[in-house]
């Protein structure tokens, strides 16, 4: 309803009568609402003066929500009017009717705070100005002296112009701030005679330092930036429609560089300087973009670059044509023996570690390095440059980067880690807008391809397309990324790339990777096949004679499988089998062909065999009405005896250091085999079988033909479920719950919970290690086992039972690191743990196949399913199973449950309806047995009907393939669309129901090959400007103006949190120390049992013995290495800390949970072959050893615990002192027992 105003005071803006009229609608008088419902919200429109400037003529408009509330508002104001000031204003009943959508978006969305809107304004008010820029400068920032002596001034840094665009006579560029999208743009080109313009956009987030000042009097501003700006071109003149969602859309493209000259030094350089126009001397115009940044909140890295602090701009030619000429003519050279070598050289120059000019001054150095350690093709000697590249970035600022390089290659003690079976070294590149980024190489788990060519994996790099700052690509929609992706992105899958003398290109993907828009390239070698080596391909075995021969992406593609049919006319689903050998798996058991074979996927019309003598198996299984005739119950699900099921573990714990003691041996195992992928559950009665099968397949397992001829093959283990995994809630089920019914009380009892749980861990060391196990904290380092033999000492963090506390600096930051990660994720995931809920794999009941042959076969009735986890614990009751992702209300379903060892049986009947579009086994299901999270009201499930799957005239190539990888990357939508469906709220809305439509297709887009098409299907657009408090960004400083509070219990949620980041622990001295080692209560409670122990004829070790200070130095050298190379960003201030590495975690912020995701994952691995390869060099791995062996070990462990002591302050030593402990304990209880 509209209601009229008048008398407004003409001073008075739009947040000023708001204001006022909140005072009455949100008053108890006026409207007594309940504890959860929202104020009334309304809208103010004031009309402005005719005589311009912002007053207004004294009139505007009110909308309210609904008649009934203008109503009691107009007789509420009868008796007391609403003022302004002194003024009274009038209110009466409009003429005018508001527009639907006005007062549904009304009724439908919560009441802004008017100051946050008008803060903004003020802002935006204070920003709108732009700055005339006279040249635009792309370059370096670098050192061009280094103090020679200590009392030397150190000089500030120049900047190399390595390109300049002068914007001063034809051309014009002007510099804005654009505060909604946190980031500075210049835009260039003159639109009076240009069609075509360039737009420069600088990241707020991307800004370390600005340095302002002038030059010879001209006005200038430095961009110290952590990564490239992002580049566009931008049409001037377009046509427009007067519809704003035609009109701005793709009207920039995003580009590679600005110009060819720009073109040739983009992948190198893309540091910024910028002179600006001072035609006005009665304008400081330095002063005025200083005043922008403090608004915009840059205040404290601005940086006043005058006097002996001026920045001065040369042209230095770092990355000329003849600079690039030598530098790749010199790695190319380097490349052809030890191409490792070359590869860390590139890494330097392009990372932005160094420039040409310095890296061609070690040559001869670079040259004397390979030839001292020429083994393992120059890893040893790349191994130095990786930490010549760690070095660069934490040396001080008085050290020149060719006296580092001595410095790193003096003290380099080289290692030869052995890593893990199914793991190796993999180089990284990451292909952004601009540049290539190098890292690596980096501990990466292994698939079926890379372990058929022993030797040659560095011939196989991981490549991934992203933004400019690593994260996943993001669009805007005025951009046109098509174009820019068939330009880019295509053009390095289709045609390849050259690295350090090497010609890589386009293998395969794997599933996972895919989601990561991560890609396998191969550089073509020559190999000698070994017959069988390649057994599941025909080619192979056909036409591929053995002999030496070049191996080839074409050769290996067509030795994985025999495609044909319509599967070789569907890309996205060739491309899919494809993955099946590129899924990270570990090496298991080889069986024989004799050994398995296929059995029949039991279906709605399965009928089992029937007995003449039992009677038994008469009649057919009848399917629920909801069950469509292809559905399959057995999909993606085997079974193998127990016996395999015990070669598989025994295969998996060789690599494991404890042998697996300390796992519970898994009922089931994800793996891929030959053509076959899917869950194999232990079928004990197999055992029992006189045809000697031990693993029976189904056909919905198998993915593509195979080769007749196998003799045998290899089972691939892509996952072991040893452990029942917690259940947690998540956003999504949250909000599918709240509109089913449940409480957000419940949600916020959960809450509450978790988070006293989670600071629980400094009460006791059982708290400590209940935490670490819960969310496998610690696990390179086995530090919950550490902390339990501790315990089982008699000692606790504080005094107990007459024992001194162990806690100490860095055992209190180690749990205030894992505390922080877990109310992290409660606040902005929500991620809470869930009592009595656990993740099961789920599997098949295969009581109906032995039906009609086995007597008094158990089958589980409809609606039940079965469940044991590793306690003998026998639950009995209702419960809830779902699956993930959650999107449609009839995802979660009802069961009766009757029983809970770590997965989750399923009869064929019991769940058909869960969800229809997928395979219902072999996928991980949510089981909740808490009975307060069980929702009241009933959705029916959703069926939607599949979009199909897109198919070619013809047989596909692996350009077809490059497509669809382009066409996934611009159309991964899953995110956004789940992303909208959660700020939408409610999950009954026709729009989030159809958001839910998307997202099913969405999940099947990389098989189905068809995207959601938001052309056809836009998004549903958000009625307000600002989005719930709870989906603020992860970053230190929020937009508060750009997010209100919300009323649904996610929101009540995340208000109930506060974080703070752990304070680091500050050493007394960096270079103290400890003369008494031995004083702390570990090791005062363990020196006697250690040197009981030990041989009394040799001397006690003091931790000073240069062989495990060379061990300490490797180790200490690697772990800086890994929290360096694993930030989120470049900025120092996100380097991880060793307490990050030990628990295993990044308490950096990142906009994008998945790339913290991987970048965790990535150090957890590299932390195990670390700690690993130091348990390898304090104990002598060998089968069986002697009590001489074991005492050896523990005195070099001991003296590494004692090195650690001593060495307190130093950077490593308390993990390193973590590792030796453990080796001390494995070694006691060895000697003991």
């Amino acid at each position: 309803m509209d209601l009229g105003l008048a008398y407004i005071p003409g001073e008075a803006n739009n947040w000023t009568v708001t204001r006022a009229i909140a005072e009455v609608l949100h008053s108890e008088e006026f409207a007594s609402r309940k504890p959860d419902e929202r104020v009334i919200n309304f809208r103010v429109r004031l009309n402005p003066s005719k005589l311009g400037g912002l007053r207004n003529d004294g009139t505007g408009t009110l909308t309210v929500p609904s008649r009934e509330i203008g109503g009691r508002l107009l007789r509420w104001i009868e008796e007391t009017p609403i003022r302004i000031g002194k003024k009274k204003i009038r209110i009466f009943r409009s003429r005018n009717e508001p527009h639907k959508g006005v007062t549904l978006t009304l009724a439908k969305t919560p009441y802004i705070n008017p100051d946050l809107e008008e803060e903004r304004e003020k802002i935006l008010w204070a920003l709108q100005e732009k700055l005339r820029v006279n040249a635009i400068q792309v370059g370096m920032l670098h050192r061009s002296k280094y103090p020679s002596t200590a009392s030397e001034r150190l000089q500030p840094r120049s900047f190399s112009v390595e390109w300049e665009h002068l914007c001063v006579t034809e051309d014009i560029a002007w510099l804005q701030f654009e505060y909604d999208h946190k980031l500075i743009r210049i835009v260039v080109g003159n639109s009076m005679v240009e069609s075509t313009g360039s737009s420069i956009e600088i990241k707020l987030s991307s800004m370390q330092k600005i340095g302002v000042g002038y030059d010879s009097g001209n006005p200038y501003v430095c961009f110290d930036i952590m990564t490239p700006p992002v580049l566009e071109e931008i049409d001037f003149h377009r046509s427009l429609t007067g519809e704003r969602r035609v009109d701005e859309k793709n009207f920039k493209r995003r580009i590679g560089s600005l110009h060819p000259g720009h073109e040739l030094i983009a992948p190198y350089a893309y540091q910024l300087r910028i002179t600006l126009c001072d035609n006005d001397p009665r304008v400081d115009i330095i002063g005025k973009f200083v005043s922008m940044c403090q608004v915009s909140g840059l205040s404290t890295i601005i940086l006043n670059c005058e006097g002996p602090s001026q920045i001065e701009a040369r042209k230095e030619g770092f990355f000329s044509r003849k600079r690039i000429y030598d530098f790749e003519r010199f790695t190319s050279e380097i490349g052809r023996k030890a191409w490792s070598v070359a590869f860390q050289l590139e890494a330097l120059v392009r990372d932005g570690y160094i420039h040409t000019g310095e890296l061609l001054q070690l040559q001869k150095p670079i040259r004397d390095l390979c030839r001292q350690y020429p083994e393992r093709e120059g890893a040893v000697a790349a191994d130095v440059l990786r930490r010549f590249s760690e070095a660069l970035q934490s040396k001080p600022p008085r050290e020149d980067p060719i006296a580092c390089f001595h410095r790193v290659y003096a003290s380099f003690v080289p290692s030869y880690p052995k890593l893990a079976r199914g793991n190796f070294y993999c180089c990284h590149v990451t292909f952004a807008p601009t540049r290539m980024i190098l890292e690596g190489p980096f501990v990466t788990q292994s698939n079926r391809i890379i372990r058929l060519f022993p030797g040659f994996e560095n011939h196989f790099i991981r490549v991934e397309f992203r933004e400019e700052d690593q994260l996943q690509y993001r669009w805007d929609r005025q951009v046109d990324v098509r174009s820019f992706l068939r330009e880019r992105v295509g053009g390095i899958l289709k045609n390849g790339f050259q690295l350090a003398g090497r010609n890589f290109e386009f293998l395969a993907y794997s599933t996972s990777a895919l989601r990561e828009h991560a890609v396998w390239f191969m550089n073509p070698f020559q190999c000698e096949i070994i017959p069988g080596n390649l057994e599941s391909g025909s080619e192979t075995n056909t036409n591929f004679k053995p002999g030496v021969r070049w191996i080839t992406a074409d050769f290996i593609r067509r030795s994985i499988g025999d495609f044909k049919g319509d599967l070789l006319q569907q890309p996205s689903k060739y491309a899919a089998r494809l993955a099946q050998a590129f899924t990270a798996t570990d090496p298991s058991v080889q069986i024989k062909r004799s050994e398995w074979k296929d059995v029949d996927d039991l279906k709605p019309d399965y009928k089992p065999k029937f007995d003449k003598t039992t009677g038994a198996g008469a009649g057919p299984e009848k399917a629920p009405p909801a069950c469509p005739d292809n559905y399959i119950f057995t999909d993606g699900v085997g079974t193998i005896s127990k016996s395999l099921g015990d070669r598989i573990w025994q295969s998996l714990c060789e690599s494991r250091r404890d042998g697996g003691a300390n796992s519970i041996q898994p009922s089931a195992y994800q793996i891929r085999f030959l053509g076959y992928k899917g869950v194999v559950g232990v079928d004990q009665h197999l055992d029992e079988n006189s045809d000697g099968i031990l693993m029976r397949l189904r056909p919905s397992m198998k993915k593509f033909d195979i080769t007749k001829d196998i003799d045998v093959a290899e089972i691939e283990i892509a996952q072991a479920f040893e452990n029942p995994n917690t259940f947690y809630l998540n956003r999504p089920l949250i909000m599918l719950l709240e509109d089913r019914g449940v409480r957000k009380e419940v949600f916020l009892e959960l809450q509450n919970l978790a988070v006293a749980r989670a600071r629980t861990i400094h009460d006791s060391l059982s708290h400590f290690c209940d935490i670490l196990r819960e969310h496998s904290f610690g696990n390179p380092y086995h530090l919950s086992n550490i902390l339990r033999k501790v315990q089982d000492l008699g000692l606790d963090l504080g005094p107990k039972d007459g024992n001194p506390g162990m806690d100490d600096p860095f055992f209190h930051l180690l749990r205030q690191v894992a505390m922080t990660d877990v109310l992290r994720d409660i606040k902005h995931y929500a991620r809470i743990q869930v009592p009595k809920s656990w993740l099961l794999v789920g599997i098949a009941d295969e009581g109906p196949t032995y039906v009609g042959t086995k007597e008094n076969v158990y089958v589980l009735p409809e609606a039940h399913i079965y469940g044991n986890l590793r306690e003998p614990t026998w639950i009995e009751g209702n419960c809830t199973i779902s699956r993930s992702p959650v999107a449609h209300p009839g995802d979660g379903q009802f069961c009766h449950f009757a029983g809970m060892k770590n997965v989750v049986v399923l009869h064929p009947l019991a769940l058909p309806r869960l969800n229809l579009n997928t395979s219902l086994y072999s996928d991980m299901f949510a089981v909740i047995l808490n009975e307060d999270l069980l929702p009241s009201i009933q959705y029916d499930p959703a069926s939607y009907i599949s979009e199909g799957t897109f198919q070619l005239e013809r047989d596909c190539d692996v350009d077809d393939i490059c497509d669809f990888i382009i066409e996934y990357i611009h159309s991964d939508v899953l995110g956004l669309l789940s992303d909208r469906l959660l700020i939408i709220a409610g999950m009954y809305d026709e729009k989030c129901l159809e958001l839910a439509r998307l997202c099913s297709q969405a999940v099947d887009y990389p098989k189905q090959g068809i995207p959601v098409d938001l052309e056809a299907n836009p998004l549903p657009s958000t009625l307000i400007r600002c989005k719930p408090d709870w989906h603020a960004a992860e970053v230190a400083a929020p937009h508060q103006t750009d997010y209100y509070e919300s009323s649904r219990a996610l929101g009540y949620m995340y208000r109930a949190i506060e974080l703070t980041n752990p304070e680091p622990i500050t050493p007394t001295s960096s270079n103290s120390v400890n003369m008494n080692p031995l004083a702390d209560p570990i090791s005062v409670f363990l020196r006697g049992r250690v040197e009981v122990q030990l041989d009394p004829a040799n001397p006690r070790p003091d931790g000073q013995s240069q062989n495990m200070v060379n061990i300490f130095r490797k180790y200490s050298d690697e772990l800086r290495y890994i929290c360096i190379a694993h930030a989120l960003s470049s900025n120092p201030a996100d380097r991880l800390s060793e307490a990050e590495i030990v628990i295993g975690t990044i308490l950096a912020k990142s906009t994008q949970k998945r790339l913290r995701s991987g970048q965790i994952y990535r150090i957890r691995l590299q932390a195990n072959t670390l700690v690993r390869y130091i348990q390898g060099e304090l104990l002598e791995k060998v089968e069986d050893p002697s009590p001489e062996i074991i005492r050896e070990g523990l005195e070099h462990a001991w003296e590494a615990w004692i090195l650690s002591k001593r060495r307190g302050n130093e950077f490593g030593a308390q993990s390193f002192g973590l590792i030796a402990l453990g080796v001390v304990f494995d070694c006691l209880n060895s000697l003991e027992n």
